[in-house]
């Protein structure tokens, strides 16, 4: 494990320039959310009524009635809101073939090529690994079939005893750990069908493995939630210029932890593959 944590470093250095794109790219993106929440959602926000000033349970209730008439009717809010969809879309769509990059690299690097094989790689696999992340997706929301009744039910109670929002928290850990093994899973198969060795053998390295490549995972992911965090314990404790300069640069560092994850699992499938 620390020999797949220690080559993933390695491989970084021969992708400082994806990494560079992509940052590049989470700043565009940010700037869109940014220009989103300035036009679209402040000045919703400006419209809630005031206490303070006034504002009774009716102007509450005539602003959310209000919201709900703009949703459907509004121009404006309907235009910002398919921009938003038309994003994220695009966005769910651009990352396999970022990820399918990515991992055509370090396939090059791993027979001793030198190059920008980055954008052949999202060319030559993009689609294949676009269609791993639609079954990905799929089975993410399969046990949603089960969880969301509960989760309904228990949020209905909880207008009633806030306590009940503490029963939720198991349903949703186990969900997300649910998405962690599947994710974990499908990238170990992404790295053999895209290097031609298989699909289900890198699946069974993934099983075999588990602990190993979990490990990798937490702890490199870790490292994307501390800088998750300081962002937002700057915005909190200083907000203004500081909280703006941590937010513009932090897409960088979580960028770099999120492909030294995907590195390290790749140097830790290979080593177990005996690839040559």
């Amino acid at each position: 494990m620390r020999i797949s944590i220690t080559r993933g470093l390695q491989s970084m250095k021969e992708q400082i320039y994806i990494l560079v794109l992509l940052f590049i790219y989470r700043l565009l993106w940010g700037y869109f959310m940014y220009g989103f929440v300035r036009d679209a959602i402040i000045p919703i926000l400006l419209r809630y009524p005031n206490e303070q000033a006034g504002g009774s349970g009716m102007g509450r209730l005539l602003y959310y009635i209000e919201g709900q008439f703009s949703l459907t009717g509004d121009s404006n809010v309907q235009r910002w809101l398919w921009m938003l969809l038309a994003m994220s879309v695009l966005r769910l769509v651009l990352s396999p073939f970022i990820r399918a990059g990515l991992i055509h690299e370090l396939h090059k690097e791993s027979i001793g090529e030198r190059g920008l094989f980055f954008f052949p790689g999202m060319r030559q696999y993009g689609l294949p690994v676009l269609i791993f992340s639609l079954v990905e997706w799929l089975l993410a929301l399969v046990p949603l079939y089960w969880i969301a009744p509960v989760i309904y039910k228990l949020l209905l109670s909880s207008y009633l005893n806030y306590t009940l929002l503490w029963q939720i928290s198991p349903y949703l850990l186990a969900w997300l750990v649910y998405i962690f093994i599947i994710r974990l899973c499908l990238l170990y198969m992404q790295f053999g069908y895209t290097r031609g060795t298989g699909m289900f053998s890198s699946l069974l390295i993934c099983l075999r493995y588990f602990l190993p490549a979990a490990a990798v995972s937490v702890m490199l992911g870790a490292g994307g939630f501390i800088v998750l965090l300081v962002c937002g314990l700057t915005g909190l404790l200083s907000p203004g210029l500081p909280a703006l300069l941590v937010r513009q640069v932090s897409p960088l560092p979580s960028t770099f932890f999120k492909m030294w994850g995907v590195a390290a699992q790749y140097h830790l499938w290979h080593s177990k593959a005996s690839l040559k």
